[in-house]
């Protein structure tokens, strides 16, 4: 049997409405997943013309293209309520939860900023640490429950690059993964041996609605140049390896920090 083969199991992704979400949601759904996208309404979304936010139905319609089942929830990461609701209709909707794919998260958005600390505030932090970490916070512990009471279970939680060192002029966002990356290990450790958590540590990342490099990088920090493959990433690099650690391909792995950064340290 494949090992990396996903037939039977639901896996949910959050953000999955485009970039890297969408990317490995349509890998899982190949893989033979049925996908929950969660993601929020376009028009609730302000986020500058940057960051284009675009509506779940295309992505669901693509899963089901496949003969997979395919469902989208319209729900705020950031609220935990509504991640408790939306782990109920899963299992109403779909029977279980197999994956958890805590994906949505911005570098800035529509309720705080970017840039040097001196110049960010208390609820710029707030803001961030909302969507960037206590997101992923609400969404595991949601839907963990299930999980445990399966027997079995994986997570697989979106760092970054700018959680394990230095992020002059994205400070906050820095904080915020570098969060992530002690919450996976944590979980992997409480939730050990019946739910696998572990994260992917994605470097310089193009993205058709944003740019990869962030407006605040020092100045040749990112590019190309300073990348040892000589390119940035996109997000099908990130949803393959994505696919082997949901997949029974990684059943030993857990606590693991995958850097996909084309080797940039």
């Amino acid at each position: 049997m494949d090992s990396m083969d996903l037939s039977g199991r639901v896996a949910i992704v959050t953000g999955g409405s485009q970039g890297i979400g969408r990317s490995i949601a349509l890998t899982l759904a190949k893989a033979g997943a049925d996908v929950v996208i969660i993601a929020r309404l376009p028009e609730s979304v302000s986020l500058g013309t940057e960051r284009i936010h675009k509506p779940v139905d295309p992505v669901v319609d693509e899963i089901r293209s496949m003969d997979r089942r395919g469902l989208g929830i319209i729900a705020d990461v950031r609220d935990p309520e509504q991640m408790h609701a939306m782990a109920k209709e899963v299992i109403h909707e779909m029977g279980q939860i197999d994956i958890l794919v805590n994906n949505a998260g911005a570098t800035w958005g529509e309720t705080f900023r970017m840039g040097p600390l001196l110049e960010m505030t208390s609820g710029d932090l707030d803001e961030c640490l909302n969507l960037n970490l206590k997101s992923f916070f609400h969404a595991s512990s949601a839907v963990a429950p299930y999980m445990l009471s399966q027997g079995k279970g994986t997570i697989l939680n979106m760092a970054s690059a700018s959680g394990q060192g230095a992020s002059p002029g994205n400070g906050l966002y820095g904080a915020a993964k570098a969060g992530v990356i002690s919450f996976t290990l944590t979980m992997a450790q409480e939730w050990a041996p019946k739910i696998r958590v572990n994260a992917i540590a994605p470097g310089t990342i193009a993205h058709a609605d944003r740019a990869a490099v962030h407006p605040y990088a020092p100045p040749g920090s990112r590019g190309p140049n300073n990348i040892p493959l000589g390119r940035t990433g996109d997000a099908d690099d990130i949803s393959g390896a994505a696919l082997y650690l949901v997949s029974d391909a990684a059943s030993y792995t857990t606590g693991a920090i995958i850097d996909i950064n084309g080797g940039r340290q």
